[in-house]
This record gives C-alpha cells, sequence and structure tokens, in this order.
C-alpha cells in the first residue's frame, strides 16, 4: 500500500511539474513583445524579416532554459566527480567531466547568441534587419 501512495503522490508533483513548466513558458511567450504580423511576402527579404519578427520573442526563453540546464548540468557534473572521488572504479571521471562541459556550453550560450546577434545587426541587439544582410553575387532573391 505504501508503494501505491508513493508511485500516486509521485504521479501528481510529476503532473503539477508539467503544468507549471507549460504555465511558465506560456507566461514568457505571451509577455515578451511579439512583433509578427501575417505578412505577404513577396521577396526574400520580406521573408527573412517575418522569420526574425516571429522568433524575436524567444531569445529571453531559450536564455532561461539555458541558464537553468547549465546550473543543473553543473550540479551533476559536480556530483558525478565526488561519485568518481569516492568510488573511481565504479564512476568514471569522463563522466563528470562531460556534464560539467555541457553545463558550461549552456552557460556560455546566451553569451554567444548576443554576440552573433550584434554582428548580425550592426550591434542592435533588440532588433535584426535583414537589409543590413549582405549576399554578394547573388541576384535571384532581387
Amino acid at each position: 500500500m505504501t508503494k501505491s501512495k508513493n508511485h500516486s503522490q509521485k504521479h501528481i508533483v510529476q503532473q503539477l511539474n508539467h503544468r507549471l513548466a507549460a504555465a511558465a513558458t506560456l507566461g514568457m511567450m505571451m509577455a515578451s513583445p511579439g512583433e509578427a504580423q501575417a505578412q505577404t511576402a513577396t521577396t526574400f527579404r520580406d521573408m527573412v524579416n517575418n522569420i526574425i519578427a516571429a522568433a524575436g520573442g524567444f531569445n529571453n526563453l531559450i536564455s532561461v532554459v539555458c541558464w537553468i540546464g547549465g546550473a543543473g548540468f553543473g550540479v551533476a557534473g559536480i556530483f558525478k566527480l565526488k561519485n568518481h572521488v569516492d568510488n573511481p572504479a565504479q564512476t568514471p571521471m569522463k563522466d563528470g567531466l562531460a556534464r560539467l562541459g555541457c553545463g558550461g556550453a549552456l552557460l556560455a550560450f546566451p553569451f554567444i547568441q548576443q554576440a552573433m546577434q550584434g554582428s548580425i545587426s550592426n550591434g542592435s541587439l533588440t532588433k535584426i534587419n535583414a537589409a543590413s544582410l549582405q549576399m554578394d553575387s547573388v541576384t535571384v532573391f532581387q
């Protein structure tokens, strides 16, 4: 009977976590300013501008997910390294180092994303303009 109660409680907590995560995701998407309008794209530049405007609100969501994931991987890596120190034969060091590396990459991703966005948009981090992108020797899209 105790196992059944524990399973039931775990299931309820898991459902609650899923609902909270869905509500947080929806709240972040609704709170971010969306400039995406259903406009007809007649040229390649218009299509690129529409895609950029539609995806503009996801930068904060991606950053938050990366920071949480990076912190989680970092903590998991530290615990794996502690397990390796306690019992080197059972837990290889590569497991902890891989988790620490993934955590560091996820923590660095928002900064890399901002640098890439700034380099594409002439230093502006709020809006990317497809007109600033230069395509050499391509005349198909004009």
